[in-house]
């Protein structure tokens, strides 16, 4: 299994934190900017939920001897 992690810069001003999840070459959740005091689950958070199975995908795919790569980078490299 291989996770990809990019950081970036986004929002109007582009100096708010994005970050997108890669698994296996398939964008899997992004979190980039919004108004922090609006943030709910239901509409801004929806990512969190995602984070669980793809812990379990990742679970899985160790017990089943595949190797796990993960790879960092910023945006702009």
């Amino acid at each position: 299994m291989k996770i990809e992690l990019t950081h970036g810069k986004g929002g109007e001003y582009q100096e708010q934190a994005t970050l997108e999840f890669v698994v296996d070459g398939k964008s899997e959740f992004y979190a980039g900017p919004g108004e922090a005091e609006d943030y709910s689950l239901e509409r801004d958070l929806q990512f969190v939920y995602l984070i669980a199975p793809l812990m379990k995908r990742a679970w899985e795919a160790g017990m089943a001897g595949e190797p796990l790569e993960i790879e960092e980078r910023k945006s702009d490299e």
